[in-house]
């Protein structure tokens, strides 16, 4: 993709500085060549950050309406920096949205890793169970009275979905592709799998797509602006908290992950998608501070990037939810998980303390704490 794009990308971004209360608007410049950024404080027309290399970004990451996070300080991107920048992406970087229904829930990883592998970037995403109410304002702006509609309808109360924000070149006309309401894809990355998955007919009648691009920003906006009030899923009973870590989503291994969680004895009963700020993260790992020597790459690695936030319950009621999902992440490194029980989740996913794929909770009293924080009160 890099070859289609300049050498320096340009944004206007905005962060909001809690202490003074007040947004301060920024020009990022992204250099594709060797993954730099340089940042310039448009106010004071001083450079707020020099070049610096920046690994954990991506081209993938930068474009209108994305959040940045930059060593730990969250950036929007509201606007393009330059003509050059708006001319060579505002056609190809664009979002759809996608809401998975109750029925392909039990098959969330194998979706998941479709996506990912037809390299589509997930932005967004929450579990919620929709009212009646909260259907038909959803549903307003589309077809009325027909069969179809009705069913989704029917469909979307009769159990949680959840919905995905994604990015991707020509991102609507990529997911129609992939339903076969397309001959031709105008990527260059043909979707293959994505498309192959879509040959299911559970597949096909699982998952709700947007069709046009003012479909898509309407659905993303109705299901994550907050406005609708959409309900969580959370049950905060014999339940306990997993994390999967930036890193480990940046390496294309969530619905890896997410499936290997399904497959021996769990099931996912909330989801959430979070950038957090370094703040956040801080007060996260605040049991941490001071006791693990590791704290602060810790804290570090959870604000480098997206997270997946699960609530995980064992399939059988009877058993301990903490427990069995504690012995099943392993050890935290993943060098002595991999000598002492190599089918655990560190084991195969991690390569550190710190990059060590999935966070779950380690005392039994906080398990309740951790879910309502990011649950709850990061709502």
């Amino acid at each position: 993709m890099a070859n289609r794009y300049a050498r320096r990308l340009s944004f206007i971004a905005e962060w909001y500085q809690e202490e003074a209360a007040i947004i301060r608007t920024f020009t990022i410049c992204y250099y594709v060549a060797d993954n730099a950024l340089e940042v310039f404080d448009q106010r004071t027309k001083k450079t707020f950050l020099r070049r610096t290399k920046m690994p954990e970004l991506s081209e993938r990451d930068f474009f209108v309406g994305s959040k940045i996070n930059i060593f730990g300080r969250q950036f929007d991107i509201v606007d393009y920096g330059d003509e050059i920048t708006k001319n060579t992406l505002a056609k190809f970087r664009k979002k759809t949205f996608i809401l998975l229904k109750n029925s392909i829930l039990p098959h969330l990883g194998t979706v998941l890793r479709a996506f990912i592998e037809s390299n589509f970037s997930i932005s967004k995403a929450r579990m919620v169970q929709f009212t009646a109410e909260q259907v038909k304002d959803f549903l307003a702006e589309k077809s009325k009275g027909d069969v179809q509609t009705s069913v989704l309808m029917n469909q979307l109360l009769s159990g949680p979905s959840i919905g995905f924000e994604l990015i991707a070149d020509n991102a609507v006309e990529k997911i129609k592709y992939c339903q076969g309401q397309s001959k031709e894809c105008m990527n260059e990355d043909m979707p293959s799998a994505l498309r192959g998955l879509f040959e299911r007919e559970d597949v096909r009648n699982g998952i709700y797509c947007s069709q046009t691009d003012e479909d898509a920003l309407r659905d993303c906006n109705f299901f994550f602006d907050g406005k609708s009030s959409l309900q969580i899923t959370v049950k905060l009973k014999n339940s306990t908290l997993a994390v999967i870590k930036p890193h480990a989503i940046k390496e294309g291994n969530l619905g890896k992950i997410i499936s290997e969680i399904t497959s021996n004895g769990f099931k996912i009963t909330a989801l959430r998608m979070h950038l957090l700020e370094r703040v956040n993260c801080e007060e996260f790992y605040e049991i941490y501070r001071g006791i693990v020597p590791e704290y602060i790459p810790m804290v570090a690695q959870l604000a480098s990037g997206v997270c997946m936030a699960l609530e995980i319950m064992c399939a059988d009621p009877n058993k301990n939810s903490y427990e069995e999902f504690r012995n099943f992440c392993g050890p935290t490194d993943p060098e002595i998980a991999k000598l002492l029980r190599p089918h655990t989740l560190r084991a195969k996913y991690g390569s550190s303390k710190t990059l060590n794929a999935v966070h779950c909770t380690d005392l039994p009293d906080d398990t309740i704490l951790e879910l309502q924080y990011l649950f709850k009160i990061l709502d």
